[in-house]
């Protein structure tokens, strides 16, 4: 500290030497003129005027001086002073000073955590010149959800297009297997053209990047660029470059490594690994490939694109442009680009779309999470506004002498800020480490969970707007706690004060000061935040006993993808067969079904049903969850068949079998409001944009059974329509077995999962397993689950650590008025007050305290509820449990925070009392 003290006076010193040498010297020369002139009007001669003229003005050091202080810039030499003093009284206070520093390292902490997510999701700049790109879509401008994604031809024909874009890629994710252990996991990837890195402006860590053979349709080159975490995890060995990686039972060569922390076009997530279009065919399967023919194909609509205008066109001048090539795209491929128009917008830094998305998402969490965390903050400062009273009080002599001596009221306010400002710097270091570690620990949550592999970047060390911001919490909560106890404590009241009298003679005559108020602010911050966070902790409670539709007992999944091992459709067919044939035949199994989607799961397929035009008529397509299934999937589900019949063996492995399809009741009631769904026509409404599609997609089913409703999502307040479909005539290579066994619990069920496992590798060595688990374990550790635990728990531990700091605030309010009164205590116990009637007096108090913040709080917890009611799973925002127990805990904590010193008053004896003065 006096290293620190010496060199804040000796730059403060510098700066004002160099500030004031050249407009001192000058304005002398002016005074000394004048001085001489007026000398020479009296008779002097020239040589006497100007002697007299120095004489009068003084001695140069002198002047100087004088002037400094009368024409110069002070403040830097007082801030230094300021500083100088501040750092000696935290020094003489360690008790004191390390109890706010850790207070406001909690409080700034939780709010440079949350803004480190904030800013990482929209502030923090993405890698190269991926911030300057834009995103490149095609729809029907007479119909505003038809946007697509566009054909390799289309890219080609937009690509060349010269005098639009300085770089224009394609890309297209996807999901690949890679070796893990006996399992086969699910990585995601991007597959992407030649000029995608350049485009976006990064330059590789090591090796190369695609070449334009690489690129082209149907190439097959197996080659790959990592992530920069791969490579690290090798040791960043130079050899790394050549090696080889296992994707999908395939060796791809390693020709480059990603830059340290690139994410592409997206902020947080990014793929593990890229790969060349021209692997696409070869690659791209199952739900990832939205149409039938190959990327070389103009109506294979697969890929999404994203340039750099070229300097001085903007955005509206390139829609402009791209409306005129729109129309010639019409005119020479008229069934490919129907009334197609291509535009451009600004690309979402979240999120991968064919269509234009905004960060409204993110914009919306960082404008909840910042208030809550802020809450955190404000009750901190409370907090420690009332030990800056306290400790006020007790510096009120030296306050006072300094008032008797002529110091002035601002000048003791900016010494007693300085000094709070010089506390939450430190306390801000102390955030920026908090704020560290709980980055850090939320990332690690989130891959916990997470679907496949994806490499989550987010760089938990503070960058500059991390700095700023949490210089801005530093100032923010200087004012919030540093201004009104300044402002309180330098008042002048200097005769009260130099006399040092035992009580606070400015508190006279009000029922509540300036600390109280502050105790019952604390109360209902507090009070709000624990309702928040009691709201979020019984949603997560009510998502974790949650369940779609069917129980979970009993029931276990394992997931299966025959194409990660290279496998075409008959081949894959053929393993999917066997291994059902011998699990179907395990001791110990009662059924065993197949779909593809699972409730509850990560992924989502839907698509719009219609009945045939000629048919009777309806309320037009209705949206359903769209699930490939086999025979006896609501039997190991436990679902009855309510009318008519569950799909056959045959149909459940025949790709020649009639078009039928199940649908269930909440579809039924929607298609047919009137009448039985069984025996009648249904189909899926056409795509927009045309493009060839399967057999199975064009022709009308016939409905052959009605099952129960189920929730698809966890978020749904009620079944969701669902049309199912026989997975012989609908092959899909990634499909989920679902296996009903006959003894329940963990053991049972533990010792089934292996099983299962080594009949399907004495079935089929090479399938990947790619899941195998309990349905109860599976629904544990979904994504929008984590999301809503990690919510109730981030909100719970604010609620908490508002209940502590309120707890604390009560009891440091008590333990002061008791110190202040002990004066008077002793007096009325020796005017017979008895121990009863002293914790009485002093837990009215407490209660009263209480009772006003509760009465102010519990509106605004309310009003909070209302504002929170979308977020909350399954739970009323008014839920009368959360708004009877969080009140009651924060006061059962603020009465036991009054008893504490409550119970020491009443020790008090009379004649130490009145000695205490």
């Amino acid at each position: 500290m006096t290293a620190l003290r010496v060199l804040v006076s000796r730059v403060a010193a510098l700066f004002n030497r160099w500030r004031l040498e050249g407009d001192f010297d000058e304005e002398v020369r002016a005074h000394l003129d004048l001085l001489e002139e007026e000398h020479r009007r009296h008779g002097l001669s020239p040589e006497d005027a100007r002697h007299a003229a120095r004489r009068d003005f003084g001695g140069v050091g002198q002047v100087k001086e004088t002037w400094r202080d009368q024409r110069g810039w002070p403040f830097l030499d007082t801030l230094a002073q300021d500083l100088r003093y501040a750092l000696r009284m935290m020094r003489r206070a360690p008790g004191f000073t390390a109890v706010v520093i850790a207070v406001l390292a909690i409080g700034i902490g939780a709010n440079s955590a949350m803004f480190t997510l904030v800013n990482a999701l929209l502030f923090r700049p993405l890698q190269g010149r991926a911030d300057d790109l834009v995103g490149v879509y095609s729809h029907d401008p007479t119909k505003p959800d038809s946007y697509r994604s566009i054909s390799y031809p289309e890219y080609i024909d937009i690509r060349d297009r010269g005098d639009l874009f300085d770089g224009l890629m394609a890309h297209m994710p996807a999901v690949v297997g890679m070796p893990a252990d006996d399992v086969t996991r699910r990585a995601f990837i991007d597959l992407v053209s030649s000029n995608f890195f350049t485009t976006a402006g990064v330059s590789l860590a090591a090796g190369r990047t695609f070449t334009a053979a690489e690129e082209r349709p149907g190439a097959d080159l197996p080659v790959t660029v990592v992530g920069y975490r791969r490579w690290k995890d090798a040791g960043l060995d130079p050899a790394f470059i050549g090696s080889t990686l296992r994707v999908n039972a395939r060796d791809f060569t390693i020709v480059g490594v990603a830059p340290e922390g690139f994410t592409g076009t997206t902020a947080l997530f990014a793929p593990e690994l890229w790969l060349p279009l021209g692997m696409f065919d070869s690659v791209v399967s199952g739900m990832f490939r939205t149409d039938a023919g190959g990327l070389a194909e103009r109506s294979s609509h697969s890929l999404i694109l994203a340039g750099r205008l070229k300097p001085g066109v903007d955005l509206e001048a390139a829609n402009a442009r791209l409306e005129v090539l729109s129309k010639q795209l019409e005119a020479a491929y008229p069934v490919e680009n129907r009334d197609q128009v291509l535009t451009v917008s600004p690309l979402s830094r979240v999120g991968i779309s064919t269509s234009p998305v905004d960060d409204t998402g993110p914009s919306v969490l960082g404008a909840f999470l910042m208030p809550m965390s802020g809450a955190v903050l404000l009750i901190a400062c409370l907090n420690i506004a009332n030990m800056f009273l306290a400790r006020g009080t007790a510096r009120k002599k030296e306050i006072a002498i300094r008032l008797a001596l002529g110091g002035g009221r601002r000048r003791i306010v900016r010494q007693l800020l300085t000094e709070g400002f010089t506390l939450s710097l430190a306390g801000a270091a102390g955030g920026l480490l908090v704020g560290y570690w709980t980055t850090r620990l939320l990332t690690a949550s989130l891959v916990s969970v997470l679907p496949m592999a994806i490499s989550i970047e987010v760089d938990p060390r503070p960058d500059a707007n991390v700095l700023m911001a949490t210089m801005a919490f530093a100032a923010l909560a200087t004012l919030i706690f540093g201004l009104a106890p300044a402002l309180r404590i330098s008042k002048p009241d200097v005769v009260a004060d130099l006399k040092e009298q035992g009580g606070d003679t400015r508190a006279r005559g009000r029922r509540l000061g300036m600390r109280a108020w502050l105790v019952i602010g604390q109360i209902a911050v507090s009070l709000m935040l624990m309702t928040a966070g009691g709201l979020f902790a019984r949603g997560a409670m009510q998502a974790g006993r949650a369940d779609p539709g069917f129980r979970y007992d009993g029931l276990l999944l394992v997931g299966v993808d025959p194409s990660l091992a290279g496998y075409d459709e008959t081949r894959g067919r053929e393993s999917l067969r066997a291994t059902l044939d011998r699990l179907r035949g395990l001791a110990g199994v009662e059924v065993v079904g197949i779909s593809s989607q699972v409730p509850f799961g990560d992924f989502y397929e839907g698509r719009q049903v219609e009945r045939p035009a000629g048919s009777s008529p309806s309320d037009g397509p209705r949206s359903a969850a769209y699930t490939i299934i086999g025979s006896d999937y609501f039997g190991a589900l436990g679902l009855p068949i309510l009318r008519g019949r569950d799909f056959t063996r045959a149909e459940e492995a025949s790709a020649s079998g009639p078009p039928v399809a199940i649908i269930d009741e909440p579809l039924a009631r929607g298609l047919f409001p009137n009448g039985d769904p069984v025996g009648e026509m249904i189909r899926f409404a056409p795509r927009d944009g045309g493009g060839e599609r399967p057999q199975a997609d064009t022709e009308p089913m016939r409905i052959v059974g009605v099952v129960p409703g189920l929730r698809d999502k966890l978020f749904d307040r009620g079944p969701a329509p669902h049309v199912y479909v026989p997975a012989g005539t609908n092959y899909r290579a990634s499909m989920n077995l679902h296996v009903r066994v006959a003894r329940t619990g963990a053991t049972a069920e533990a010792s089934m999962l292996g099983a299962i496992r080594r009949e399907i590798q004495a079935s089929d060595s090479r399938i990947p397993i790619v899941d195998l688990t309990t349905m109860r374990d599976f629904h544990d550790r979904g994504i929008v689950l984590w999301a809503i635990r990690a919510a109730g728990r981030l909100l719970t531990s604010f609620g908490a650590l508002a209940l502590l700091l309120a707890a604390v605030g009560v009891y440091g309010v008590k333990s002061y008025l008791v110190s202040r009164r002990t004066r008077e205590i002793g007096i009325r116990m020796a005017l017979g007050a008895t121990r009863r009637d002293v914790l009485w007096l002093v837990l009215r108090q407490g209660a009263m305290l209480t009772a006003v913040g509760l009465a102010i709080g519990f509106p605004l917890a309310v009003l909070l509820g209302q504002a929170l009611g979308r977020l909350l799973f399954d739970v009323s925002p008014l839920d009368p449990v959360v708004f009877t127990l969080a009140p009651a805990i924060l006061a059962f904590a603020a009465a036991l925070a009054s008893y504490l010193p409550a119970r020491r008053a009443t020790r008090i004896t009379p004649l130490d009392a009145l000695r205490s003065e």
